[in-house]
């Protein structure tokens, strides 16, 4: 479902997007995870988060479909990169945290729901996953050929429906930090329990 405007566009994305503050969401995720406890950022995008997560001392992956900003990622972050998307990718240990920030997004609804089925493949148990996504815009693509599917708490519940192992920990809603206007972002937590 990649569209290439990340390939294309890839300098001046991780530009617009590394300096952006998520401290409001690293102190509502970190908190919940061990010190030095390992995360998989999925769809790294600018490698803004993997970076923080490896100064604050957590093993911290980058996952990224895209090659040109894993070659972006490279230039700011020295730990593992692994050019691939989500639907692809099958990791050979487990994670303690996911976080994919505004990168679920691009999935369709099944493709999301699919995801959270098999998040046992991904994470250990009392994991964490972290999401976030749009809330208030219309699911489709949009002129740059993106597709957007809009993050609501329909989709929240059917995220719990498909996989019963999961708890929601936290749902909130937060004004995008870049100030752009029309939508809101939807922040959510699961937890992981294998018992």
């Amino acid at each position: 479902m990649m569209s290439n405007y990340y390939e294309s566009n890839a300098e001046r994305y991780a530009a617009e997007t590394f300096s952006a503050d998520m401290s409001e969401q690293y102190q509502r995720f970190l908190p919940l995870l061990k010190k030095g406890a390992k995360i998989l950022d999925v769809g790294s995008g600018s490698g803004r988060d993997v970076c923080y997560f490896q100064r604050q001392g957590y093993q911290a992956t980058a996952l990224e479909p895209s090659k040109n900003l894993c070659r972006e990622i490279r230039k700011v972050f020295s730990g593992e990169i692994v050019c691939s998307d989500i639907q692809n990718y099958r990791p050979t240990e487990r994670y303690d945290g996911i976080w994919a920030c505004a990168s679920l997004i691009h999935l369709q609804e099944e493709e999301v729901l699919c995801f959270f089925r098999k998040i046992d493949m991904y994470l250990n148990d009392n994991g964490i996953v972290y999401v976030s996504g749009k809330n208030g815009i219309s699911t489709g693509e949009v002129e740059d050929g993106r597709f957007f599917l809009e993050f609501t708490e329909q989709l929240v519940e059917k995220i719990l429906t498909v996989n019963k192992q999961l708890k929601l920990e936290q749902l909130w809603y937060t004004e995008d930090v870049s100030g752009r206007r029309g939508f809101r972002w939807m922040n959510v937590v699961y937890r992981i329990n294998y018992n």
